[in-house]
């Protein structure tokens, strides 16, 4: 992987322009006004900052991705959305077509802020767009005779954690491949955010024992990043990265 090329969070003043009209809603004759104010607030990214947008960028990946299917309990759905964040997943899917997207920002702490989120009010839409960007589609499913540890995680993997009340029919219909989470006692399953815990720290393992950076994002896809992350901190505060599709 080619190095990062030097300091990107510096912006010009094209950047500021840009960052003002597609965050803001400044004007564009109003844009000299707010230029000065706006290089100050970059001036005021502390080193630390600019130094952990950097590192968090570093070990962001897309080479699995997390789609939470109808979850109804925003306890529970917020609680997968912070730890995919803690593990350095970039992209969380959300499908609402039964039960509509509600989460807990006092359990979320903010990691929304640094994720891509995207959402559809149609399964199919979702199961289709992330085959055609070539994830194998992996379905949780209490059912099923493989675990995680017999999948080739070598490919992109989009991993799909079912409603509480079970995956959909058509989910399951459509999945490459069914999943389940190594378990040794009589209780048939786990609550949906303990195994999105687990989950995540099976990849993450994974990941280490390979090399985690073989799993990072490309550098002009970390600058991108940064760049993004940049303008939700300093422009749209509390703004995340949602996307209705």
């Amino acid at each position: 992987m080619r190095p990062m090329r030097p300091n990107p969070l510096i912006p010009t003043l094209m950047d500021i322009r840009t960052s003002l009209f597609n965050c803001s809603g400044v004007n564009i004759e109003n844009a000299d006004y707010y230029i000065s104010s706006t290089v100050q607030q970059f001036q005021d990214l502390t080193e630390h900052r600019q130094k952990l947008f950097e590192r968090v960028a570093a070990m962001r990946t897309r080479h699995f991705c997390l789609v939470l299917e109808d979850f109804f309990d925003p306890h529970n759905i917020s609680a997968v959305i912070r730890t995919s964040e803690v593990y350095g997943l970039q992209d969380v899917h959300i499908i609402e077509e039964d039960n509509p997207y509600k989460v807990n920002k006092a359990i979320l702490k903010g990691s929304i802020k640094w994720l891509n989120v995207f959402r559809y009010k149609k399964r199919g839409v979702c199961i289709e767009g992330l085959k055609n960007k070539g994830y194998t589609i992996a379905v949780a499913n209490t059912h099923a005779s493989k675990t995680i540890l017999d999948l080739d995680l070598s490919k992109p993997t989009a991993f799909y954690m079912g409603a509480e009340r079970g995956n959909h029919p058509d989910t399951v219909k459509y999945a490459d491949c069914n999943f389940v989470l190594p378990q040794y006692g009589f209780t048939e399953s786990m609550n949906v955010s303990v195994a999105a815990g687990i989950l995540l720290t099976y990849l993450d393992v994974y990941m280490r024992l390979r090399g985690r950076k073989k799993f990072s994002l490309e550098v002009e896809e970390q600058e991108a990043l940064i760049m993004e992350w940049r303008n939700r901190h300093l422009f749209n505060k509390g703004g995340t990265g949602e996307v209705r599709i």
